[in-house]
């Protein structure tokens, strides 16, 4: 590890890192090939084997993504065969380049045992708990990228780290749209970070007041901040709601807001001195920023598909905003943090000898609430409620951070700007969640939300030891005890025992799924495949599975039934079925509407032969 800290040797932060990695590799492993929601393997699978037959995402076929992810997933095929196990490969790799910057990150706060500590939590409340190769987890490992490289930038003040922090954003935009935000936040930063500390001059004897001309630079940046709030109370339409307006709308523009109010803190710096600041570093940062995307575009421009690029990029996704949502928890939820934030809270005597015996007693308390939390609903719901209505609070403290300098004269040194940076960071990265608040999109920020809070208690330094140790320690066991080995069904709701899950024994699967998804597809693939022979079939609504583990091509541009751009209305599908053998109707599909009763007594009479195959109708033509 190159990070310098005070007091630690380069050799023993290696030893530590390299142990993290150890333990995190074995544990990330035993889960790697468990668990899957079929049609998002089916979509990841069946993007990637079109792009190695050829096709262009978005110009060939509706792309749900960027578009990065599923060249990479081809790559994969290409290298090591079309199975789905393989898709899980990079995202291995991925996952543990990302716990080394997680550790560097840490480890500026706690210490190289402490950062040991916060990593493997970080891993636990990550992406074991749903290990499939999505874009969300590459937003999630490029927001830790671009904090990582920004806060050595902020030790170094060298360029080269802006321009690494904004590659990293322009890389999380190619996997997914919602890049952008990592791009957001790392920007907002920048404005604080380039902004004289306004609490006293930056160089005695230069004038409180503002020079001629000093406010226009300030009176901008107000506007592109109050801009931003506009753009994230509109981006919730029509959801609007006080729970979406609490998560969604609050942490950004908590942060924006505090951001444009402290041009406005004397002294405002002169104007000329203002842009060169802000400037200096936006420049390689917008820099790095644009070369990922300018080389993919350039990609794309050769392959005649920049318009459609654009069109499925940043129109077809809001397609989702009808057919994918899910509200966040309601606000009274927020309630349930109070307890961790009793606990947490500085005191006047962090290191006297009676916080040993206290931090026993609320040792023996979190073990008594895991007893709890695996047998009842409530207190496993009220653990994860703890953590889901904790980002825009963070995002409030480091708003108000950064309006009363004051607040953080006696804070370690450096912990005032890792927390501002990484609450910055997960209050944008957050925004991923949305419009579909389930329980798993909150683990693509979970680990954000963490290195926030470690940062927090570490730069006031005023938390029992024992009592941070132990509060990590419960969210840690909470995780790995009562949350990953169950079904990813009954994230945040209450414990699932470790259920049995069994190899899917298909050509193309691999995977260790549910008895019943076992019994499910191997019945219906290979009754598929005979009955179509090398005929076409059509699967659907929302059933990109079918054809990735049958083998299957599919005639249609859409993955996904409710984003394709040549859906039109149902009765059009009767004709796209000409020389189409085989039919596997999907009766209740998660996202798309299902099939009119119209529609389908149309297909039973063009089918006429069929029977029922787990919530599967599968019809054939004699």
């Amino acid at each position: 590890m190159s990070v310098p800290v005070p007091g630690v040797s380069a050799r023993a932060a290696r030893a530590w890192l390299a142990a993290t990695l150890l333990i995190g590799g074995m544990y990330l492993g035993f889960y790697l090939n468990r668990m899957w929601y079929p049609h998002d393997e089916g979509a990841l699978g069946q993007t990637a084997e079109r792009v190695l037959a050829g096709e262009v995402p978005h110009r060939d076929f509706d792309e749900p993504y960027t578009g990065l992810l599923t060249y990479m997933h081809a790559a994969a095929f290409a290298v090591l065969g079309i199975r789905l196990p393989v898709l899980r490969i990079p995202l291995f790799i991925m996952t543990m380049l990302w716990m080394v910057a997680v550790f560097r990150i840490a480890v500026r706060s706690t210490g190289p045992p402490g950062a040991a500590a916060v990593t493997l939590v970080a891993l636990a409340w990550s992406v074991p708990n749903y290990p499939a190769s999505m874009p969300s987890w590459y937003n999630l490992f490029f927001a830790t990228f671009a904090a990582a490289a920004l806060l050595r930038w902020d030790e170094t003040r060298l360029s080269r780290w802006l321009m690494l922090a904004g590659m990293a954003g322009g890389i999380s935009f190619l996997f997914k749209l919602s890049g952008l935000f990592v791009i957001a936040g790392a920007g907002l930063y920048l404005l604080y970070a380039t902004r004289a500390e306004p609490s006293r001059p930056s160089v005695p004897g230069v004038r409180s007041s503002p020079d001629r001309g000093s406010w226009w630079p300030a009176a901008l940046i107000s506007l592109a901040c109050l801009l931003l709030v506009v753009l994230l109370w509109r981006s919730i339409a029509p959801f609007y709601l006080l729970r979406v307006v609490y998560h969604f709308v609050l942490p950004g523009g908590a942060i924006a807001l505090a951001l444009a109010a402290r041009e406005w803190i004397p002294p405002i710096p002169p104007a000329g001195s203002r842009v060169r600041s802000l400037a200096g570093a936006a420049a390689p940062f917008l820099a790095g920023a644009i070369l990922p995307v300018l080389v993919f575009v350039i990609g794309y421009g050769l392959a005649g598909g920049v318009p459609a690029l654009l069109h499925g990029v940043f129109v077809a996704p809001f397609r989702r905003l009808a057919f994918a949502n899910m509200r966040p928890p309601a606000e009274y939820w927020t309630l349930a943090a109070a307890p961790l934030a009793i606990l947490l809270r500085p005191r006047s005597d962090p290191a006297a000898p009676r916080w040993r015996k206290a931090g026993v007693v609320v040792g023996l308390l979190f073990a008594a609430l895991l007893g709890f939390a695996y047998v009842e609903s409530f207190p496993h719901r009220f653990v994860w409620q703890s953590l889901r209505g904790l980002i825009p609070l963070v995002a409030v403290v480091a708003a108000v951070v950064m309006t009363w300098p004051r607040l953080t004269q006696a804070w370690n040194p450096g912990g005032e700007r890792r927390f501002v940076l990484l609450a910055t960071i997960a209050a944008f990265a957050s925004l991923i969640q949305f419009p579909f608040t389930s329980p798993i999109y909150f683990l693509y920020v979970a680990p954000l939300l963490l290195l926030a809070l470690v940062a927090l208690v570490q730069g006031i330094g005023k938390t029992p030891p024992p009592l941070a140790g132990a509060t990590l320690a419960f969210y840690g066991l909470f995780a790995v005890l009562l949350v990953t080995p169950g079904a990813t069904e009954n994230l945040g709701f209450s414990t699932v025992a470790q259920h049995e899950t069994l190899r899917l024994d298909l050509p193309r699967a691999g995977l260790r799924v549910k008895r019943n998804e076992v019994e499910l597809y191997a019945a219906l693939i290979p009754e598929l495949q005979a009955r179509a022979g090398t005929g076409a079939i059509w699967a659907g609504p929302d059933a990109p599975e079918v054809y990735f583990l049958g083998g299957f091509r599919n005639r249609s541009r859409a993955i996904f039934d409710f984003l394709a751009a040549d859906a039109g209305p149902p009765i059009t599908l009767l004709r796209r079925l000409d020389g189409v053998r085989v039919v596997a109707i999907n009766l209740t599909p998660l996202f798309s509407p299902a099939l009119p009763a119209e529609l389908l007594d149309s297909l039973r009479v063009r089918f006429p032969e069929g029977h029922q195959v787990g919530h599967f109708e599968l019809r054939w033509r004699p």
